[in-house]
């Protein structure tokens, strides 16, 4: 999710229509500007190259675990019908992307499920195979990231990464950030302190590596 507060304006977003890459463009009504989700910035219009900013309010969970949460949930319907069919299993199923879309880089496989972000002023990826029930991983300042994804979990449920400078251990089962003492709490997603969090982008690997071929692949 992205602010829509940008040069003094309060933009009104709206799919473009358009694809760059498999990747959804969208366009704002009031500069006409077009935004490319996957690689966080304007690419054409008044506000070209200017930066997404993205907003630490999203999460991507299935809707069992969202309404034992939220059991007084209202769901959004056209005519009052939900919309229940997605449309989607033989893309799910396939190795291929979207139109038979394929990656040029090939250190992961083209349809590999990744966790992908940006850290100062690089792009990173790493598979999600890699970081089922917690990993951590030095980015090159020297600050250490924690990832953490359930075993075995969907492939659109949110990964989970948190920032620290001293870094991370696992303790008792549990992961802990040095400098706070907080412990992770996997059930919620979070750690039971103050512990930064950094956002990014669960999607396939040709989606992401397409739009951003210079991204380090995190081992």
């Amino acid at each position: 999710m992205y602010s829509r507060d940008y040069d003094g304006l309060e933009l009104n977003f709206e799919a473009s229509g358009g694809l760059v890459n498999s990747s959804l463009v969208m366009q704002d009504k009031e500069t006409d500007t077009y935004w490319s989700i996957m690689k966080g910035s304007a690419t054409a219009g008044q506000l070209s190259g200017t930066s997404l900013v993205e907003l630490p309010v999203s999460e991507k969970t299935s809707w069992a675990e969202w309404r034992a949460k939220h059991p007084t949930t209202r769901v959004l319907s056209v005519d009052g019908a939900e919309y229940r069919d997605d449309g989607y299993e033989s893309y799910w199923a396939s190795d291929e992307g979207f139109r038979g879309q394929m990656a040029d880089d090939e250190r992961l496989d083209t349809k590999a499920p990744i966790f992908a972000f940006t850290h100062g002023n690089s792009r990173f990826a790493v598979a999600h195979a890699a970081i089922e029930g917690g990993h951590v991983v030095e980015l090159p300042d020297g600050a250490r990231l924690f990832l953490h994804r359930p075993a075995g979990s969907a492939m659109f449920r949110s990964t989970v990464a948190f920032v620290s400078r001293a870094g991370f251990i696992e303790d008792g089962g549990a992961w802990v950030e040095l400098e706070s003492g907080a412990r992770f709490a996997a059930n919620e997603g979070k750690f039971a302190g103050d512990v930064e969090q950094l956002q990014g982008f669960d999607t396939f690997w040709y989606n992401w590596s397409l739009n951003n071929p210079d991204t380090e692949v995190l081992r």
